[in-house]
């Protein structure tokens, strides 16, 4: 065993114009306002800064022991509890991506990783150390990835390994195997790579497709051929999550200028409705959405027993948090 990966696996034991409408006109705006769906924040954190990406580490057993992970503006990252309260800090790049696996075995340990792209479009790994209050780097092999990273996002897991999708600059994705071989560092291999219809800014792993976004490319699913089943292409993507409702598949899409969460259909990609978080006692709502994430997860014991939806508010610089069950009655219930 490395010094290296054994010293951190010790270390282990996160206004209106008044002219008359034009024909049509009225029934859109009414259509446009019918296909907001309002669900109330169910708590929210400490003001929490500039937030460029979120990821969630849930604890099923224990409340008050999951972590929201805030990835900072300019490097960094912050720790909350599902009270809202700020757990603790630590140092790191600026990232463009960031994504959780909650649970790998490593060396016999279980533990919590996060892995990201930072500025110099360098894969990045991470190890969450919970009890420790820390996030350190992870052992990571990646001098075999050669080619610019522009995000990552988890492809898919399973017993004793994860798999990375890559986005790359040149409308590509590359897939990456990343195991604990016993080695100093974690291995990466390269399983595969997947054409793309536009260069993707984020990405999600959804049954061996890929679900892509970007600013200017919109949504589209991918699969393994390179093969666009689904497409949005008139939307801006500037963050999504992907996740299932009640059996039906999801990207959320923050707007932040109009205050809603698009709701798009997993499959078709086509607009099923908007979510606006409304306030709640004394827990406001949500007005500018921005960075967002969804587990489907047990969150916390019994906070947030069916997940979470972690969405950063550009309004008031707080994290709020709903559940992902309210969410998922707001979109499957009836019109």
């Amino acid at each position: 065993m490395g010094a290296a990966l054994a010293g951190l696996c010790v270390a282990a034991l996160l206004a209106g114009c008044e002219q008359p409408a034009e024909p049509g006109a009225t029934e859109e705006a009414v259509e446009t306002r019918a296909a907001v769906r309002s669900v109330p924040v169910t708590g929210m954190t400490q003001e929490a800064g500039a937030v460029e990406h979120l990821a969630l580490l849930p604890v099923a057993d224990a409340r008050d022991d999951g972590l929201i992970v805030a990835a900072l503006r300019g490097g960094g990252f912050d720790a909350y509890n599902d009270f809202g309260e700020r757990v603790f800090q630590a140092a790191g790049p600026a990232l463009t991506s960031l994504v959780a696996v909650p649970v790998f075995e490593m060396r016999g340990t279980r533990l919590p990783l996060l892995f990201g792209s930072d500025s110099d479009r360098l894969l990045r790994g991470f190890i969450v150390l919970p009890g420790a209050e820390a996030i350190e780097p992870l052992p990571l092999d990646i001098a075999s990835v050669s080619d610019p990273v522009e995000s990552v996002c988890l492809y898919r897991q399973g017993t004793g390994f994860v798999e990375l999708a890559l986005l790359h600059a040149n409308r590509r994705a590359t897939i990456w195997r990343m195991m604990d071989t016993g080695a100093d560092r974690l291995t990466l291999t390269r399983v595969s790579e997947i054409a793309l219809p536009f260069t993707g800014e984020h990405c999600a792993g959804v049954d061996g497709d890929l679900v892509i976004g970007s600013a200017t490319g919109g949504l589209a699913r991918v699969d393994g051929q390179g093969s666009v089943s689904a497409d949005a292409v008139d939307v801006s993507v500037a963050n999504f999550a992907f996740t299932e409702l009640y059996g039906r598949p999801v990207a959320l899409v923050p707007f932040a200028d109009q205050g809603v969460i698009g709701v798009f259909d997993g499959r078709t990609l086509e607009e099923i409705s908007a979510i606006e978080v409304q306030s709640e006692m004394s827990i406001t709502g949500l007005e500018q959405p921005g960075a967002i994430t969804v587990t489907e997860l047990p969150f916390s014991g019994m906070g947030f027993s069916t997940g979470l939806a972690a969405i950063h508010d550009g309004g008031d610089t707080r994290i709020k948090l709903v559940t992902r069950d309210v969410l998922g009655r707001a979109v499957t219930a009836p019109e």
